[in-house]
């Protein structure tokens, strides 16, 4: 809308031209928009002031590049080899001369009608209306930028599908060293336009507490239709230890942009605070085991029972008792 206000304002500037040349071409700016195989009609209208003489009016059409303040910057040489961005070919208008007789009012149908494979985008065209005894004539004022007409310009709309996914999001569960720092980031273009992801992943802790963000494809490397591209990143922290989360934004597309969200959480937990956690477990379940080993074999009673003291007599009682041990030998 700015560079089609620049341009209308471009052309109000040649209106006292028009006027002092006795021929006025109407409207001074045409704006359409079309999709692929549409078409669309509007009238040129060419008014005479002469009294008496006849104008003798050549159409010429041409694409033209605009600059940022809506003037003309060149003309482009039609290209009549690939009709789906050339869109001079697009245009139907009377391309022989037009007579305006005196104090009248001529109308010139125009006709657009985008090719079936016309590239999305913008195009501008200069609508030439030159009074000139020939078309050779015309032509070079043409070419010299001194030629009376309009600009056209044609939006072609963009009918594909644009769509992206995020296929995965992955993390080791636990990040123990830098090597293990690294997110991989999936992301799928099942559509049919070619477009590049960009946005970032953003690290929170358990507090909710935003930690850390890293870009994700800074050089916006774009994803064919049909194709998918793993971007790695690397979290921005190293010393932390806890659970963090990391949540994921990315946009993509042209005039129409969409976004892309997913989240995955991970725990921070450095080699040397497992070796360390390692140690006391190994040194708590030893200190364990002694103690129980301990307290079991307290109570453990003695198998052999409490001692018994014997007394022995030297001879030989002839008449033993039922009590008594004989330990002489028998013959």
């Amino acid at each position: 809308m700015k560079r089609s206000a620049l341009l209308l304002g471009f052309l109000m500037l040649l209106l006292p031209s028009a006027a002092s040349a006795d021929l006025t071409i109407r409207p001074f700016f045409i704006d359409v928009s079309l999709t692929q195989r549409e078409s669309a009609t509007e009238i040129i209208k060419i008014s005479s002031t002469y009294e008496h003489r006849k104008a003798t009016v050549f159409p010429t059409v041409n694409e033209i590049t605009i600059g940022t303040e809506g003037e003309i910057k060149e003309f482009i040489a039609p290209v009549m080899t690939d009709r789906s961005n050339s869109v001079t070919s697009w245009i139907e208008i009377s391309r022989g001369q037009v007579a305006v007789a005196p104090g009248t009012e001529v109308e010139v149908p125009l006709k657009v009608t985008a090719h079936p494979l016309a590239i999305p985008g913008e195009y501008h065209v200069f609508i030439g209306m030159v009074e000139a005894r020939n078309r050779t004539i015309a032509d070079q004022i043409v070419a010299k930028g001194e030629a009376k007409g309009i600009i056209l310009k044609v939006t072609i709309e963009d009918q594909r599908v644009d769509s992206m996914k995020v296929a995965r999001l992955s993390v080791d569960r636990f990040i123990t060293n830098a090597d293990s720092q690294t997110i991989d980031i999936t992301v799928e273009n099942p559509g049919e336009i070619s477009s590049a992801p960009k946005g970032e992943l953003v690290f929170y802790n358990t507090r909710g507490a935003e930690v850390g963000a890293v870009a994700v494809n800074e050089d916006g490397v774009a994803i064919p239709a049909g194709g998918e591209r793993t971007f790695a990143v690397q979290v921005p922290f190293e010393k932390d230890i806890g659970r963090f989360k990391a949540n994921l934004n990315l946009t993509y597309g042209g005039t129409q942009t969409a976004s892309l969200y997913d989240t995955t959480s991970f725990f921070m937990v450095p080699i040397w605070y497992l070796l360390l956690f390692g140690f006391g477990l190994l040194a708590l379940v030893t200190l364990l085991t002694m103690f129980v080993h301990r307290a079991v074999s307290a109570n453990v009673p003695d198998e052999h029972g409490e001692e018994v003291s014997m007394y022995f007599r030297d001879g030989h009682d002839a008449n033993p008792q039922d009590h008594d041990i004989d330990l002489s030998e028998k013959s």
